[in-house]
């Protein structure tokens, strides 16, 4: 230290020969005590990817200066492969202060002129020193860089559930809630983490496939046991569901639920509704926009994802996809339904017309229950294709599709291609996302007989029936983002 202690002298010298100068050239300059730096800049950066040199403005990316505990550091890390060895800054100072780069070892100081590059693999230390020479602070400065591929995707197996037969995830009240089939009888399991799975409580069910029939709106779980429908906003204490059905309407299962609403599917092969919100308990048959009376609907492999509407607030996007046979041939079929939740949106006027109709004094009117089928090309190029109990999730805004088997290609492998979608299931491609993979410790794609998905924001999450496997994957922009 005896040595950056000298160019501190020095610095005390240079600063007090200027002062001299100025008082002989009897000009009037006013010389600050305060020393800071308030702005710091990279220039251009170079990128190496597999060998590959691309260049971007390291001004693109902010640093944030902490004046209390003297640091300086980016808060969105620079992009992989990012080379610091070589980077210039540009540098602002409080009152035309003059800003010195200590060295590495910490034994002397250059005045920093921005021109010469400066190597940021570890944090650096800058001096600035005030024009009146009596104020000299450090700063440290850190450039931080990414250590992973922003867009890898990366599967990790976490603890297993308890083996089941058939089952169904579920996001709810920040849990993921397994219903399945376990030992004859539906059974439930929740997690927190992954970590470990504690039982859930279930009302008396006496089917053992009621774990078909479990959804999980904004407030509350539901599960239909043969005609029976259970409601629950904690998953431990259950009630029964008095909602009234239309005359002649006989539920045959859930499918989904979004914020405000619950759906099934009646024994008419009909979709139908349930408003969740106030105290307005029935059923309201849907319209199909289309006016086929839902010949498009699937008939197996339902599955449901609702998701906010980015353009409107509160308004659900409802998305069901599933297959249908036609002759030889299988498709994936989808409908969508948008639910506008807001105080003047469609449920407010639904809460009153559903109180005409409980007085007996009005139609169900066509507008509010409509679902519409997404058409597909001629062509059949990007539709969804017919995958064995397939799964839709939506995550990092945009819907993901898997399943098992192609019912009209095999040779695509079971269980290892996932699908996107970025108009909201108009057109899908290939993801480059991968399933989860195979080795010694993980059966994902060999032993499971059927799986179920959800996601919740941060992780999506996959359950295999047959082997108990949960499989946790995340990207890694979605993780930095949070």
């Amino acid at each position: 230290m005896k040595q950056i202690k000298t160019t501190y002298l020095l610095i005390a010298m240079l600063l007090g020969a200027l002062a001299s100068c100025t008082k002989a050239d009897e000009t009037t300059v006013t010389l600050y005590d305060d020393a800071a730096i308030t702005s710091f800049t990279l220039g251009n950066l170079n990128r190496y990817v597999d060998g590959v040199k691309s260049t971007f403005a390291g001004s693109d990316y902010l640093f944030h200066i902490d004046q209390v505990n003297r640091t300086i550091y980016n808060t969105d890390s620079l992009p992989l492969g990012t080379d610091i060895t070589k980077v210039v800054c540009l540098i602002s100072t409080y009152n035309n202060g003059s800003p010195f780069l200590v060295s590495e070892d910490g034994t002397y100081m250059t005045y920093y002129t921005g021109v010469d590059s400066v190597d940021f693999t570890t944090p650096r230390v800058f001096c600035v020193a005030s024009s009146s020479n009596k104020g000299i602070t450090d700063y440290t400065v850190k450039v931080n860089v990414h250590k992973k591929d922003p867009d890898a995707f990366e599967w990790q197996k976490m603890a297993d559930v308890p083996v089941m037969t058939g089952l169904r995830a579920l996001n709810f009240n920040n849990r993921i809630y397994v219903f399945g089939n376990e030992g004859g009888a539906t059974k439930a399991y929740y997690t927190e983490d992954g970590h470990s799975w504690t039982p859930a409580t279930l009302p008396a069910l006496t089917d053992a496939d009621a774990w078909g029939n479990a959804v999980a709106n904004l407030d509350s779980l539901y599960i239909m046991d043969g005609a029976k429908i259970y409601r629950s906003a904690d998953a431990s204490t259950w009630v029964t569901d008095d909602s009234k059905l239309p005359d002649g309407i006989t539920l045959e299962g859930l499918l989904g639920a979004s914020s405000t609403e619950v759906y099934a599917i009646d024994t008419n092969g009909s979709l139908i509704t349930k408003y969740c919100g106030g105290q307005l308990p029935l059923w309201i048959e849907a319209k199909d926009e289309t006016e086929s009376s839902f010949d498009a609907l699937p008939t197996k492999d339902f599955t449901m994802v609702s998701y906010p509407l980015n353009l409107s607030d509160s308004t659900d996007y409802v998305l069901m996809a599933g297959n249908k046979q036609t002759g030889d041939a299988w498709s994936g079929q989808l409908w969508r339904r948008i639910v506008d939740y807001s105080e003047t949106g469609i449920i407010s006027l639904l809460e009153e017309y559903i109180t005409t109709l409980i007085e007996g004094k009005d139609d169900y009117p066509e507008w509010i229950r409509k679902w519409t089928y997404v058409d597909r090309a001629d062509d059949h190029r990007y539709e969804l294709p017919a995958l064995e109990n397939i799964q839709l999730v939506r995550y990092d805004d945009v819907l993901l599709a898997f399943g098992g088997k192609d019912l009209n290609d095999t040779t695509v492998d079971a269980l290892r291609t996932i699908y996107t979608s970025r108009d909201n299931g108009i057109t899908w491609k290939t993801s480059t996302f991968s399933m989860p993979p195979t080795d010694g410790n993980a059966t994902f794609n060999s032993a499971a007989t059927s799986f179920s998905a959800v996601a919740d924001g941060h992780y999506i999450w996959i359950v295999c029936a047959g082997t108990g496997e949960v499989w946790r994957g995340l990207l890694n922009r979605v993780a930095w983002e949070e």
